[in-house]
């Protein structure tokens, strides 16, 4: 049984259209929706379940973290904290990625037939071939217990501008970056793209990060502040539309 943990971004994208291209059985894609993706990402996300359907390949789940429904800014707001990555820790990509994705296979009748069997299952993740040693660290830290994971696109040997042109060739615009829109780890080209292309969402990374009570930080920026880093938007001179898309630290194995 092969699974997708969809980011919604480029390399993930890619991996999918690849396999779709190779003939590799694609049995579930998730993506887990933390309730903070920028909207070309929701946009993004839907129009391209349909293209996997339309190539044969299942359509993608949307997953969320259970009990009362709460995002991940509504979490930070009512803890008048920031992303937990922004003091180091990953507990909010255990906690809004891998935990739904667990839940949903935990209640899954196909995948409790592969445990019942004493097999794992394939987790497929879309680390491009620039990424192999963030790809090892994982490996590292990973308990294979259910899953085993693969890495298509290193074992391929396909780095990040193939990625792009896998999409193209495909007929599919790029997907852009997927990450949370006050996720801790932009860089300042990054919060100047947010404020010029989703100005509210921007001003609501500014009301989150106003509400968080700091003393070993100073904001979303670690090291600075978003609103400092807007204040003084002069001091910044690299152009956020040349700049490349970053990777996002979370990570959804």
């Amino acid at each position: 049984m092969n699974i997708v943990a969809y980011g919604g971004g480029t390399d993930s994208t890619a991996m999918i259209i690849e396999c779709a291209n190779r003939g590799i059985k694609i049995d579930y894609i998730l993506f887990a929706d933390t309730g903070a993706e920028k909207p070309h990402t929701y946009v993004y996300v839907d129009n391209f379940s349909k293209w996997c359907v339309d190539h044969g390949l299942p359509k993608i789940i949307t997953v969320k973290k259970g009990g009362n429904n709460e995002t991940l800014e509504e979490e930070c707001l009512r803890m008048h904290s920031l992303p937990s990555i922004a003091y180091g820790f990953k507990t909010c990509s255990q906690k809004f990625k891998m935990g739904p994705q667990d839940k949903f296979f935990n209640n899954n009748a196909d995948a409790k037939e592969v445990w019942k069997n004493g097999d794992l299952i394939t987790k497929m993740i879309g680390f491009d071939f620039t990424e192999v040693r963030r790809a090892e660290s994982v490996m590292i830290k990973f308990k294979y217990d259910k899953y085993k994971l693969w890495f298509p696109l290193i074992d391929w040997g396909i780095h990040r501008k193939q990625c792009i042109k896998i999409i193209k060739d495909a007929g599919l615009c790029l997907p852009g970056k997927s990450a949370c829109y006050f996720c801790p780890s932009s860089r300042v080209s990054e919060i100047k793209q947010l404020k010029h292309t989703y100005p509210l969402l921007f001003d609501r990374a500014i009301a989150l990060e106003n509400n968080a009570n700091l003393t070993k930080i100073k904001g979303l920026g670690r090291e600075f502040s978003w609103r400092d880093a807007a204040a003084c938007d002069d001091l910044f001179e690299d152009d956020f539309d040349l700049m490349p898309e970053m990777i996002c630290e979370c990570f959804e194995p």
